[in-house]
Order: structure tokens, then C-alpha cells, then sequence
């Protein structure tokens, strides 16, 4: 009878261990590698996401740098994605409207106020636009993309050129409201002081702070007005009560 050989396949604590560590190791690295990508690719795909062109804002008292614009833009996109089935970026650009574009500066508090009408003629859609951002684009306290900014359906019907299409809205339907009331305390009246009512944010409450006989209640009304139009919101969106003491 032959003698068989036996060959041991134990293997020693100490190698044992070596190869658990490598295959850690490695099992880190390639979930780095995975990562990465993942977010680089997640990078590329919000700086090449297809956006339409928005033209006519580089120039004039706007003084927008293109990233702000840029920005702008992929906004004003994802409103044409959510009123657009299976959209195609035109060929033709957002046209700025004329006569649309309200620019109001805050000096004090070093802000613009920007609000403008956009038409896309290929798809027949038009949005307004409100935009914040620094008078000094420059700064690097205030990074583009956290501007407040706010795409909405036109909600005046003088203002709609094209067809009914249904629009709908990524904001809340109080959006130019809120606009509104957060912008009113950075102005400076000449006439009279003015707040939200504390328990109807549709309500302004006006208190004048002359004694001029002469003016009338319509008067620090109509300041007031001019105030919210220059935003570019319609002043109707409120009510008006002059408090006298």
C-alpha cells in the first residue's frame, strides 16, 4: 500500500491578517475611486446641463457678470422643463422683453433688485424673473448660485403675448408677496413709515411722519405703490391703511 502525502493548507495568523488588510485596503480604495466619479460626475453634469441662451442682461445698469447670468438661465430652464413636454432647448434665445427690465439699487444695504420679462418665441412661453445680488459682483461674500432669484408665470393679462400654455410654477403662489414684504424695509420713505400688518401679510400699514397738512392719505398711498412697482410687483397684490395718531 503507498504512502499518501498529506500537504497542510492551514494558513498562519500573521499571513492571515496581511491579506484581510490588503483586501481592506483595497476595498477603500476603490469605494474612493467610485466617489469621486460619482460627484465628478455629478459636476459635469450641472455644468453641462443644456440651458437656454439669455441675451441683453450683460450690458447697461445691470453690470451682470456672465455666471450670473448663466445661473439666471438654468432657472429659467427648469421652468420650460416643467411647462414643456419632452423640451428641446431653442435655437433662439430668452429675448429680454422691452421696457420690462426694473433695476433697483439699495445702496445702504449694497443689493440690487432686478426683475424682468423674458419671451421665448420657438416655444411660445414667457416667465418674470426676480433676481438679488450684490452691487459689487465681485465680492466673494455672496456667491451667485445663493442669490434669491424666482421664475413665475406672468400674473398680469396685459402682459401675456402668446397663447395660453397652463404655466406652472416651482414657487409658491405668494412669491411676489414675499418679495415684496422681505424689500420694504430697506427703503426710505419721505413721507411715512410703512410694515406688513402683523396679522395679514397682505395688508401695509402706513404711518406718516410729517405734519404737512397738504398731503393726504393718497399721497403716502401712492409713494408706497411706487416703492412695490419698482420691484417689479403690482401694487394691487396689497391693501393700504394710513394710520393717523
Amino acid at each position: 500500500m503507498k504512502n499518501r502525502q498529506i500537504i497542510s493548507t492551514k494558513i498562519s495568523p500573521v499571513i492571515a491578517l496581511a491579506i484581510t488588510v490588503q483586501i481592506i485596503f483595497m476595498i477603500v480604495v476603490i469605494s474612493v475611486i467610485i466617489h469621486a466619479n460619482s460627484q465628478n460626475h455629478e459636476i459635469t453634469t450641472r455644468n453641462d446641463r443644456p440651458r437656454v441662451t439669455l441675451n441683453d442682461l450683460s450690458s447697461g445698469d445691470t453690470n451682470l457678470p456672465q455666471n450670473y447670468i448663466e445661473d439666471i438661465s438654468l432657472s429659467l430652464t427648469s421652468a420650460m422643463e416643467l411647462n414643456t413636454t419632452k423640451l428641446n432647448i431653442p435655437a433662439s434665445s430668452a429675448i429680454v422683453r422691452d421696457g420690462s427690465l426694473i433695476l433697483t439699487q439699495f445702496e445702504k444695504q449694497q443689493f440690487n433688485a432686478l426683475s424682468f420679462i423674458v419671451d421665448i418665441p420657438d416655444l411660445e412661453q414667457s416667465y418674470q424673473i426676480y433676481y438679488k445680488y450684490p452691487v459689487n459682483t465681485d465680492t466673494t461674500t455672496t456667491p451667485y448660485f445663493n442669490n434669491p432669484r424666482a421664475v413665475l408665470c406672468l400674473d398680469e393679462s396685459s402682459q401675456i403675448i402668446y397663447p395660453d400654455f397652463n404655466c406652472q410654477s416651482l414657487y409658491p403662489a405668494d412669491t411676489r408677496q414675499r418679495i415684496a414684504t422681505d424689500y420694504l424695509p430697506f427703503f426710505e420713505f419721505n413721507t411715512s413709515s410703512a410694515a406688513i400688518d402683523s396679522k395679514d401679510p397682505t395688508i401695509i400699514n402706513i404711518t406718516p411722519v410729517t405734519t404737512d397738512a397738504n398731503l393726504t392719505d393718497e399721497t403716502y398711498i401712492a409713494e408706497i405703490k411706487s416703492a412695490i412697482s419698482s420691484l417689479g410687483v403690482t401694487p394691487t397684490l396689497f391693501q393700504y391703511h394710513v394710520i393717523h395718531y
